[in-house]
């Protein structure tokens, strides 16, 4: 009888995961033993299964590689376990959020294998990274308004506010990201909760300038422009050999930023919430409902990217229409 997941003791359940989690170059055993502060030895019998992970011992794990503990013990209830990143009114824990945001991502870079979906209800994340000026509106923005970190209450927003190690680890974050082959799927609306930002401050007097909100609206355009050179070649990058990029024009509401991803042999879902955070868990039944809804939006949605020039063009056309006239409207 061949074992399934459901099947298998949880130690063997808990060890196969970590095997999917870690990048090929990585030993286990090695891991394990830094980890765990364990020999070398002791580590190949607990993979063996010849001695038992203690509770401490399992904590430890699940949550260097962010193993839903639910994941591991059961997949029959309606239960689901999800690991996120504290977000209160601390720059500290802000850089922790950005640093768990890139090396997310470069641990998916290091597997042959990989693939991210991401269903843009709001702009992908990312982008927001894709010039040092508009990463330094982006994350002045979240922490003043969204975050209410104390020191960005009552100032004006201008260059050279945020820490520059902040700017550096987000641009660092989309590097990667250019690096991951990745479908997109945007609607018409997608591109309105970046101008509604620089709108709200610019109507509430945030801009120290008036001039630096005419500036991140023309970063926002450059973006788009980013975007649209990304779907008609089908490369994140031009020197990329093959297909990293596809994009869908999404005609259905989409009520949330959702993003599936496949490293190795590992699946995981991410769910956004309170604005910028997310949830994020490699359940297999939640991820394989995840990956069925996303299967089912891209078949009612239409291919944009590649040799779909003509639906290309209008839905872009209509993209800059758009940010032109916020461009109009502040100047």
């Amino acid at each position: 009888m061949v074992k399934t997941q459901k099947s298998l003791p949880l130690q063997e359940v808990l060890i196969k995961k970590l095997k999917e989690t870690l990048p090929p170059s990585v030993g286990l055993a090695e891991e394990l033993a830094d980890v765990l502060g364990i020999s070398l030895d002791s580590a190949y019998r607990r993979i063996r299964c010849e001695t038992d992970l203690s509770i401490d011992e399992v904590y430890k794990l699940t949550k260097k590689y962010a193993i839903s503990v639910d994941s591991v013990f059961s997949n029959l209830s309606d239960t689901v376990t999800f690991t996120y990143t504290k977000l209160t009114d601390s720059p500290g824990n802000f850089g922790k959020y950005l640093d768990r945001i890139y090396a997310h991502v470069k641990g998916i870079n290091s597997f042959s294998e990989k693939k991210i979906v991401y269903a843009a209800e709001e702009v992908p994340l990312f982008y927001s990274f894709i010039s040092e000026k508009l990463t330094q509106f982006k994350l002045f923005y979240w922490q003043r308004s969204v975050l209410n970190v104390p020191e960005f209450q009552g100032k004006k927003f201008e260059f050279g506010l945020v820490p520059d190690s902040q700017v550096k680890l987000a641009m660092a974050a989309l590097k990667e990201y250019k690096n991951i082959p990745s479908v997109e799927i945007w609607t018409n609306e997608t591109i309105f909760t970046a101008l509604k930002q620089v709108e709200f401050f610019f109507d509430s007097g945030v801009f120290k300038n008036k001039e630096d909100a005419v500036t991140i609206v023309e970063e926002i355009k450059k973006m788009a422009q980013y975007i649209e050179q990304c779907a008609e070649t089908g490369r994140k990058e031009i020197s990329h050999a093959s297909e990293t990029f596809q994009l869908y024009h999404s005609e259905v509401v989409l009520g949330t930023n959702c993003v599936y991803i496949h490293s190795g042999q590992a699946n995981y879902a991410y769910i956004t919430f309170n604005t910028i955070n997310s949830l994020t868990t490699n359940n297999l039944e939640f991820c394989e409902e995840t990956e069925h809804w996303i299967k089912n939006l891209i078949r009612k949605s239409t291919l944009i990217s590649g040799v779909a020039e003509k639906q290309r063009f209008q839905f872009f056309s209509q993209m800059h229409k758009n940010i032109d006239s916020y461009l109009e409207r502040i100047k």
